[in-house]
């Protein structure tokens, strides 16, 4: 007997039987009595199920009439029914054996887990009672019902019970028929065929004077609307995001831009030039008469019963006739999962953890073609529930989506951007999208609208996250009100992907080259890049689709500060790299190792930041001093130097207090690792201190590598030595003060005349050559004498203890 999992079946033809009772329609009832459906919906839903078979909840989701978040919506609000994400569950193999597959796809449910003896079974309809009593008779243990959305069990089942594509195909209702009904325009397979049936009968005249030759062929001919059709056909197919029809001096080209590179599709004959462009610009409504200025326009094209694929068309005249480029929105190939986009984890959940918010400003940059649309789409596609209010301004509006109110900016018709944002807080919404803030007045709205309860998300065209800081304030915006209302910048890049089906790695890398990418030496051993090879999958490019490579800077108490004090773009950018920031580099080396791009494309579209800091300068230690304690002890021969952060610091030397460190970000202790040797200074905490220690040994790769290090540094060390000679002249102007106080004094003396003395008793005083008798006190020293000194008090700052008579200096 075949597995019944694996046995051929249809979805309808296993729940016909005994599904015409009146609780398989409760669903239908709920929801008209909602409001959710008309009635002539619900009995077109009713007569399908009893005519065919199903689900009148599955009927209605796949005409269109509700959308998959409608029932678990209803039925969790009116009737307390717990609504599950299976996808975020990990589900045991126990549980999945309790309820055969037959049982589940029966009634459209499966098992969750097994609580209390209870088992949790996830429904699309668990008001069918008749359904739920069944699947506790079949599993013998008392059931929960849970509601959850149609293609969460679909996926289940694919996961779990492992149905076949082709059951798998029927659950989700992708016929045969449909998939053959996807194009309705003839796809073309021959182009040069049809591009000489269109021109075959043209005539050149004799002057070459293509503007004076009247078309033989109009645009409406069927050669011409066949061709135009291939051309947005062939685009469509080969996954194209631009086509550029561009006419030149004696050539006529049609481009194609496939994951961000340029490749020449056809090369048309000048004699179709008119008539073709003419073609795409009715299908836009553009004036064919028109060809002097730009113009802008739409075109829609329907492949298939419910595939739309929209034109953005640009036309321009140039030298030798118009251009036209067409932008391919296309909707069924829109990414809005954020997984998906290239975010690194760690950016993800920074990203996620902003757009929850009830409120701030959310800035998506980067230059035109970064794939920033996809991004703001992504966010409020995750957003877009029926309890969130969602508008959207655009210029123009490029995919538009259900649940979410956009609206078109027309500057002519004074329908600007900053308009309708003043519009949108009127209209009591929960998140806002602004297309992009180009000027004061709507950066100032937007700032407003965040600070005052609102989601704003919008797009700036910087290089960078911190560049978007600056941005925002040049246009006028105040510092402190940016630093309050945004709480995240996103920068991003597409780059091209390596084609998994060619990918090898690359055996030869230049030293040089890796270096000035960013990799540090240390991991050239280890490290392993990849290239595509090229083959027929990626057309011989080495590439297939495009990687996002982040940015992603959350607003920290740091930055906060940094921006609210006004500070360099190149000091933000390093404080927001100590707070976890990845440069754009960084992100496209990762993505590098990781083997989804090559090394050429992460050069090709970033740049190296000289501000990403090694791990010793962005996360030095950081230590707290108590009063006394010892910092740099004199006599040792540690090199590290330091850096103040706050306190004050006294400078010993033997016992002695020479000097004192008070002023923040003074750097010390630096003479030691730049000559080496032992300590010539204790330096003791006053109080308490904070200080930062940096690895000697890497001081001169610092003062080499990081100019603004270098020059706080020497700045350091010029204020010390700057106080250092402001002392010294100190002592020498006390020492000169001296030395003329003494001389003053020796000048106004009396000239002293030795006393004849007398011997013992009444004898005669002795002559002046013979030896005096009972001298009396020392003379004071004439100025010049070497043979005496002079004692001289300490000066009251302790600076001079003594000095020589003759010019010694200070001691």
């Amino acid at each position: 007997m075949a597995d019944p999992i694996k046995r051929k079946s249809s979805l309808s033809g296993t729940i016909r039987d005994g599904a015409t009772e009146e609780y398989q329609f409760k669903i239908g009832e709920i929801l008209k009595k909602e409001g959710q459906i008309t009635s002539r919906q619900h009995d077109d839903a009713v007569a399908h199920v009893k005519k065919n078979g199903g689900f009148v909840g599955s009927f209605l989701l796949k005409n269109g009439d509700i959308d998959e978040n409608t029932i678990p919506n209803v039925l969790s609000r009116k009737y307390n029914y717990a609504i599950i994400n299976i996808a975020e569950r990990d589900i045991e193999q126990k549980v999945i054996n309790l309820l055969p597959f037959e049982i589940a796809k029966k009634y459209f449910a499966f098992p969750v887990k097994l609580k209390d003896g209870s088992l949790q079974i996830a429904m699309t309809e668990p008001t069918n009672n008749h359904a739920v009593d069944e699947i506790k008779a079949t599993v013998r243990v008392p059931v929960q019902a849970l509601v959850a959305k149609e293609a969460d069990i679909v996926e289940s089942y694919r996961k779990y019970y492992k149905i076949s594509d082709e059951e798998y195909r029927a659950f989700v209702g992708v016929l045969a028929g449909e998939e053959e009904d996807q194009m309705s325009v003839a796809e073309i397979d021959d182009f040069g065929s049809l591009v000489s049936e269109a021109a075959d009968d043209y005539i050149i005249s004799d002057d070459g004077d293509d503007d004076q030759v009247q078309d033989q062929f109009s645009a409406s001919d069927a050669p011409i609307i066949k061709l135009v059709n291939g051309i947005l056909v062939k685009a469509v197919n080969d996954g194209v995001s631009d086509v550029h029809i561009e006419p030149f001096e004696k050539a006529f080209y049609v481009r194609y831009r496939v994951d961000g590179a340029l490749y020449k599709s056809m090369n048309l004959p000048l004699e179709i030039k008119n008539a073709l462009i003419a073609r795409f610009k009715i299908l836009a409504n553009l004036d064919i008469t028109e060809k002097r200025v730009p113009q802008d326009g739409r075109i829609k094209m329907k492949l298939g019963r419910k595939r739309e694929v929209d034109f953005r068309v640009s036309s321009l005249p140039t030298l030798f006739g118009e251009s036209v480029v067409l932008r391919i929105l296309d909707k069924s190939g829109l990414n809005v999962d954020m997984t998906k986009l290239g975010f690194a984890q760690e950016d993800l959940a920074k990203f996620m953890r902003s757009i929850y918010r009830p409120n701030g400003l959310v800035l998506v940059t980067g230059p035109t073609g970064s794939g920033k649309t996809v991004t703001l789409y992504s966010s409020l596609n995750i957003r877009n529930t029926e309890d969130v209010k969602i508008l959207t301004a655009e210029d123009p509006v490029e995919f538009n989506f259900k649940g979410i109110n956009q609206v078109n900016v027309v500057k002519e018709a004074g329908m600007t951007f900053a308009k309708a944002l003043k519009a949108f807080l009127r209209q009591d919404p929960d998140i806002c999208m602004i297309g992009e803030i180009r000027d004061m007045e709507t950066g100032e709205i937007a700032v407003e609208a965040a600070m005052t309860g609102h989601l704003v998300l919008s797009t700036l065209h910087t290089n960078d996250c911190p560049s978007t800081v600056t941005r925002l304030v040049d246009m006028g915006v105040q510092p402190f009100n940016v630093a309050a209302s945004v709480v995240l910048c996103s920068a991003q890049r597409l780059m091209r992907r390596i084609c998994p089906h060619c990918k090898q790695p690359v055996t030869k890398m230049s030293a040089n080259k890796l270096l000035e990418a960013g990799f540090d030496k240390s991991e050239f051993a280890s490290l392993k890049l990849y290239e595509g090879k090229g083959c027929a999958k990626c057309s011989g490019t080495g590439y297939k689709g495009r990687v996002g490579c982040f940015e992603i800077m959350e607003m920290t108490p740091n930055i906060a500060d940094a921006i609210t004090s006004q500070v360099p773009e190149s000091q933000l950018r390093k404080i927001a790299i100590k707070d976890g920031m990845k440069t754009l580099r960084q992100d496209g080396l990762l993505k590098a190792r990781q083997g989804q791009t090559t090394l050429d494309q992460v050069l090709e579209k970033t740049v190296l930041q000289k501000e990403s800091l090694p791990a010793y300068l962005l996360n030095p230690d950081e230590m707290v001093f108590e009063n006394g304690d010892t910092i740099i002890k004199e006599g040792n021969s540690d090199n590290n130097f330091f850096k103040l952060i706050q306190g004050c610091l006294e400078v010993i030397k033997g016992s002695e207090k020479i000097a004192e460190i008070s002023q923040p970000d003074s750097y010390f202790g630096e003479m030691s690792a730049l000559l080496g040797g032992k300590r010539t200074a204790t330096i003791r905490s006053v109080g308490k201190s904070i200080v930062k220690v940096f690895p000697g040994d890497k001081l001169m790769e610092t003062l080499e590598g990081y100019p603004e290090i270098s020059k706080q540094v020497i700045t350091t060390l010029v204020r010390r030595l700057e106080e250092t000679n402001q002392r010294l002249i100190q002592v020498t102007n006390q020492k000169a003060d001296l030395e003329r106080m003494i001389k003053s004094t020796a000048s106004q003396a009396p000239r002293r005349v030795a006393p004849l003395t007398r011997p013992s008793g009444d004898g005669p005083m002795s002559s002046p050559g013979q030896p005096a008798i009972n001298p009396g006190p020392t003379p004071l020293k004439k100025p010049g004498d070497d043979t005496q000194t002079i004692r001289v008090a300490p000066m009251p700052d302790g600076t001079s203890e003594a000095a020589q008579a003759g010019g010694g200096g200070a001691s």
